[in-house]
């Protein structure tokens, strides 16, 4: 996959990761500023975008070697993830793209 495909698919996933969760309603209430949340958002993307570049484009070896780093880090504590709802609904509704005649 090419880099730019993957920075936007970085962006896609953590824009569609944070909207219209706890942390939108942490800004509302003033928990966290809006500098922080872009911080955070500007975080999150490129974090994910190395990991999907990892994932996506490097040889097996130098993902492998960044799956043993990274779970170092494993969340024990965390809840086993499901799918959401909130995103497969609007999956749902939305109708296919319309192909080119």
């Amino acid at each position: 996959m090419n880099d730019d495909t993957v920075k936007k698919l970085a962006l896609m996933i953590a824009a569609n990761c944070t909207r219209n969760s706890v942390l939108d309603d942490a800004v509302q209430t003033k928990a966290i500023s809006e500098e922080q949340m872009t911080q955070f958002n500007h975080q999150m993307s490129n974090r994910i975008y190395t990991f999907l570049t990892y994932l996506l484009n490097k040889p097996a070896e130098e993902y492998s070697v960044m799956i043993e780093e990274l779970s170092k880090n494993y969340p024990e504590a965390w809840a086993l993830p499901d799918l959401d709802q909130s995103l497969i609904q609007a999956v749902s509704q939305s109708s296919p793209p319309s192909l080119p005649h």
